[in-house]
């Protein structure tokens, strides 16, 4: 997969690329290895908010999280099930 990290009104430190990376690695399963992984780290207020897109097969597959930690935000982020609904 190819994870391209963004970041809103935050600087992606090694720390937060490597938490990302490995929370989205676990996903190496679901997909080939051409597949485009977006994440957008965000930071409004007392707001730190992940999303992840992932286009692929004509469907976009897409999770959020916010809370007041970014690493909170990184761990607790679910795609799994989305991943599962979908009709392949």
């Amino acid at each position: 997969m190819k994870i391209k990290i963004f970041g809103k009104n935050i600087e992606v430190t090694e720390g937060i690329r490597s938490a990302v990376e490995e929370k989205i690695g676990k996903l190496d399963k679901y997909f080939a290895g051409e597949t485009r992984v977006d994440v957008t780290l965000s930071v409004n207020k007392n707001e730190q908010k992940v999303e992840v897109t992932i286009p692929v097969k004509g469907r976009i597959i897409r999770a959020e999280e916010i809370s007041d930690d970014m690493y909170v935000s990184i761990d607790t982020f679910e795609l799994t099930a989305n991943i599962r609904l979908v009709d392949w």
